[in-house]
């Protein structure tokens, strides 16, 4: 049976429930098979019925609402070999939905009268530099947290998220030599990863154990950790899928301690999520504990810059890590924050005027991670608010439709990588290539021989080749397609160079 197949009967054996009448429908097995609310009635079933098609090998949500749990419900599996269910306590990866807590990090951290959040970056990190030094001593505290500062580094980015060799001297040195400054706020992990190098100067802990000890534990939070490690050795965590050409696959890259960073580096389950949603709505307090205060709440959820978009999620910009907007053209108020990585995605919005809140984890990337990001999130509070809306589960199928092609092809790509033993794809025999290639500013590249083919890891991100031709090549790696070249010189290769945009790595041959 194709994987598709192995999916499709796998799920309907887990997912099967009850009569599709709003009487009897109930949460999965592994959610205690609790009744529905009748507000939501039958998207149980629309969405169970979607999950092939979209290629999603598992999921989870919870809805929030008065401070209350109203619906708590699983999907599919964490372990599609091993036919393992996703369960309330399924450890996700959320990415970027990291963000709001690292800001939470941060407000602990005011009100502590350690921080103000209209200091100068440089105050507490004096080796913050950009190439305008002018404008790098202007940037604040709010700035980061608001996205105000508009910075970008390509080259940070690669390093703190996908190849695990970012160290302080490279940071610093690559926002000095290569950030480029929008002009206007603009959405960047680099204020976050500035942000938890701002905890750590102050606090002096990692910034995930700072969290750990200011936010998860005394919000009863038992399941959040900044440490992928700790997490994927976890029996009941959810391993990551991606798109291959007949269905699904575990991903070739998956988070890691080094990988993870205060921009996007926290797992969590959703029965945590909830709580996690509880504590926003409840601006800063759950069960009786309060964690920050209800001003530094406020002020998390007050607009700080502007940033226009979306027009079902219509957001206006951005508070202290929340986008903030409306919920539909005209609705109520609204904040959200979603995640995506490689075979995963992770959402969390909510409405704070009407108490109610949204999370939805995924163990898996495009097409599955849009529908269980957005599909799920948006039909739940369409329901809850009410009106009559068009079916975004359609606009994602026509949209799809045109995708999967694209998708398709990369994937069978990824699985048939380029053959760099046909004449003209490089100068010298394949296996002048192989070996460690370094680079002060990028860490390491590996090269190593596969048959027909050659494989290029940079530090722990594998790069597939998917074409080659006189030493110039484009790899998959970190999500998308790169350029790159090989140089040679004197009979042998001497360097691999790599685009990291704006700027390209050169790594030179360990020893010469």
């Amino acid at each position: 049976m194709s994987r598709r197949g192995f999916v499709r009967w796998g799920l309907i054996a887990v997912l099967c429930t009850a009569s599709l009448s709003h009487a009897g429908e109930v949460t999965s097995k592994e959610s205690g098979a609790k009744p529905i609310p009748k507000e939501l009635a039958g998207l149980r079933d629309r969405w169970v019925a979607a999950m092939d098609e979209f290629f999603v090998p598992g999921f989870a949500v919870v809805v929030v609402r008065d401070d209350h749990v109203i619906y708590l419900d699983t999907f599919g599996y964490r372990d599609l070999e091993k036919k393992l269910p996703v369960t309330p306590e399924t450890s996700y990866y959320i990415a970027s939905a990291t963000k709001p807590f690292t800001a939470m990090g941060v407000m602990k951290l005011v009100e502590a009268g350690k921080v103000g959040l209209d200091d100068p970056v440089k105050k507490h990190l004096p080796r913050f530099e950009l190439p305008d030094a002018k404008q790098a001593a202007s940037i604040t505290i709010r700035d980061l947290l608001s996205h105000k500062a508009g910075i970008d580094c390509g080259p940070a980015v690669f390093l703190d998220a996908y190849t695990g060799e970012i160290t302080d001297d490279r940071y610093y040195k690559l926002l000095r030599e290569h950030a480029e400054l929008a002009g206007t706020p603009s959405y960047s992990n680099i204020h976050f990863t500035l942000a938890g190098r701002v905890i750590e100067a102050i606090s002096g802990k990692p910034w995930r154990d700072y969290l750990a000890s200011a936010i998860f534990e005394p919000a009863g939070l038992r399941t959040a950790t900044g440490y992928a490690d700790a997490m994927y050795t976890r029996a009941d965590v959810a391993l990551p899928y991606d798109l291959d050409d007949s269905g699904l696959s575990l991903c070739k890259v998956r988070k890691s301690d080094s990988t993870m960073h205060a921009a996007g580096g926290l797992g969590i389950s959703i029965s945590d999520l909830g709580r996690w949603l509880r504590l926003n709505i409840n601006r800063g307090e759950i069960d009786g504990v309060r964690i920050i205060s209800e001003e530094s709440a406020t002020a998390m959820q007050t607009l700080q810059s502007d940033g226009a978009q979306g027009s079902i999620r219509v957001m206006q910009g951005f508070g202290l890590a929340w986008s903030i907007g409306t919920f539909r053209p005209e609705g109520p108020k609204f904040l959200m924050h979603s995640g995506g990585y490689i075979g995963t995605s992770a959402h969390t919005s909510f409405l704070p005027e009407r108490k109610i809140g949204v999370g939805v984890l995924s163990n898996c990337g495009a097409p599955g991670g849009i529908f269980a990001e957005s599909v799920v999130s948006i039909d739940i509070l369409d329901r809850l608010i009410g009106g009559e809306h068009p079916d975004y589960l359609e606009q994602l199928r026509s949209g799809m439709a045109r995708r999967m092609p694209e998708l398709r092809e990369r994937a069978a790509q990824e699985k048939n990588p380029a053959k760099v033993t046909a004449a003209g794809s490089l100068s010298l025999s394949p296996d002048a290539y192989v070996g460690t290639y370094r680079s002060d500013d990028f860490g390491t590249a590996v090269v190593a021989r596969d048959g027909d083919t050659l494989r290029i890891r940079f530090g722990s991100l594998p790069a597939t080749m998917l074409s080659c031709e006189k030493d110039q090549f484009r790899v998959a790696a970190a999500g998308g397609i790169r350029e790159g070249r090989f140089e040679t010189g004197e009979g042998k290769v001497q360097a691999v160079v790599l685009q990291v945009e704006p700027s390209e790595a050169r790594f030179v041959r360990s020893g010469g």
